[in-house]
Parts: structure tokens; sequence; C-alpha cells
């Protein structure tokens, strides 16, 4: 319960402080570089050091890709159906074929299944989510804005961004014990990652736009927090490995919000702007109520 009421009072406190306008307009940006570079490695540091990796990894991992296929494919049969223009339909694949699964994911995680399965939570993160958004995701967005992704560039971005660095650094550091100092510090600055990344949604809530963009934006939360993760579940459950409660972690993760850091590379390369950012901050809270409900069939 109390971790369900930082999820609300971060986002809430983000809105209103936005609606102030004390902030500038980059401060989520400032905060999403702390949250990126330096929570959210800590965090890896921290919980992946000794966590137990699962014989099912592959099961696990595989989920936030076949998220990503299973969305793309819709979108493209949407394009066909609706007349979207490939501007929109790499912003939605931009913002939604990947799932908010550090943000948004390991606090939803934690309120909903508790603190033992962040660590499953974080493999999905950082082996799925985070490989797909540096790559597929990257790959699409520079193309519908006119650029070409080289390879070994984004391979290089890809390998060097720090939470890449600390999950690497975290499961070759495992024969050795951290002191109980750093294992201590890197869990203190680890912590801020939830409450700063709800408060960073929250910053970004914008529904003035909603008018404009309502097509695109019921589309792509319809997608995101029912459809497509509705999909995946039914593939699990046909191969018959849905019992398992690391997949259920793992299902559970994709079926979370828009993705923050998809949606920042959408609106950096100027891709059907505010439709981005209108996805995340419509889609996180609304997210709340989509994920109660996912809860119940995806308990571990």
């Amino acid at each position: 319960m109390s971790a369900l009421v930082v999820v609300f009072v971060g986002l809430v406190a983000g809105a209103a402080v936005a609606h102030t306008g004390h902030l500038g307009g980059d401060a989520a940006r400032t905060l999403n570089i702390w949250l990126l570079d330096i929570a959210l490695p800590a965090l890896t540091l921290h919980v992946l050091h000794d966590v137990q990796i699962p014989s099912n990894i592959v099961l696990v991992v595989a989920a936030p890709y076949a998220l990503c296929a299973t969305t793309m494919v819709i979108y493209l049969v949407a394009a066909r159906v609706l007349g979207l223009s490939r501007e929109v339909v790499a912003a939605l694949i931009a913002a939604t074929a990947v799932a908010n699964t550090s943000f948004v994911g390991i606090p939803m995680v934690t309120a909903f299944f508790g603190e033992s399965w962040v660590p499953v939570a974080l493999l999905t993160d950082q082996l799925g989510s985070y490989l797909l958004l540096n790559t597929v995701v990257l790959a699409v967005v520079t193309a519908a804005a006119g650029a070409t992704a080289a390879p070994l560039a984004v391979a290089r971005a890809t390998l060097t961004r720090p939470s890449m660095l600390a999950l690497v650094l975290a499961l070759a550091l495992r024969p050795v014990e951290y002191p109980a100092w750093l294992d201590e510090a890197l869990a203190s600055i680890g912590a801020t990652l939830t409450p700063l990344a709800l408060f960073s949604v929250g910053l970004q809530l914008r529904v003035n736009a909603v008018r404009r963009w309502w097509r695109e934006l019921v589309l792509g939360l319809t997608v995101k927090l029912a459809v497509a993760p509705a999909a995946v579940l039914g593939l699990y459950v046909a191969t018959g490995v849905f019992t398992d409660p690391d997949v259920k972690v793992a299902l559970f993760e994709i079926a979370m919000p828009p993705m923050v850091a998809g949606a920042i590379l959408a609106d950096r390369h100027g891709l059907a702007r505010p439709l981005p950012s209108l996805l995340v901050g419509v889609g996180v809270p609304l997210s709340v109520a989509t994920l109660a409900i996912w809860s119940i069939p995806l308990r571990p």
C-alpha cells in the first residue's frame, strides 16, 4: 500500500509543480539524466549483484521482444486502415512498442508484488526493453526523421550507457562481496528512482493537447495497455509457460505504460509533437487502473 501511495504522490506532485510554472521547461529532462545515468545504474549494481539468474531467463527476457514485434505489426495494419502518416506511426512505436519497465515498472512491481520481484523486473528491463529502445526504436525514429543510424554508432552508444555498464559490472562482480558502506550507498541512491521518476512523469503531464490528438492517443494507449500485452499473454498461455512466476512478472512488466525515454527520443527528432509526451502523460496515470486489473491474473 505504501508503494502505491508513493506512486500517486509522485504523479500528483509533479503535475502540481508543473502547473505552478516554478520549474523551467527542462526540469523533467534534468531529472531524467539523474534517473537514467545515476539512480538506475546504482539500483542495478545493488540488486543484480546478488540476484540468482533464473533458469528460465530466455522466457523472461523474450516478453519485451514479443511485445515490440506485436505492437509494430498492429501499427502497420492500423496505418493502412486509418491512413496514419509515417511520422505518427514512428512516434507511436517509439513511445509504446517498448514498455516503461524501469521508471514505472520497478515501482509498480514493488507496489503490487513486493520488492522480492524487482530482480526479475530489472532483468526484463535491461536485457529486453533497454536493448530494444537503443536498437529497434532508435532505428525507426531516425529513419522516420530522415536520418540514418549507423550500426556501429548504435552499438557503441548502447554498450557504453551507464545502466548497461552497471549491468555488466554487477554480474562480473558477483564473486566479490561489496563493502557494507558501498552496498548501503548504492541502495540509497537507487531508492531515489521511484519517487523522482514518478515526479518527472507528473511534470510532463499535458492535457490541453488531447483534443487535437485524441484518435492517435486512444489507439496508442489501447494497444499499449491492453491489446498488445493480451496478445503476448495469449502466446505464453498457448506455449504452456504462463504459470511460471518469473514469466508472470515479465508479462506484468510489458503491460506498463508508454516508455518515457522512447517519447523523449521521438520528441527530440520532432516526430508528431506533442503526441509522444501525451501518451506518457496520460498513459502513466491511466495505467494505475489497468495494472491493477493485470495484477490479478499475473500475480506470481
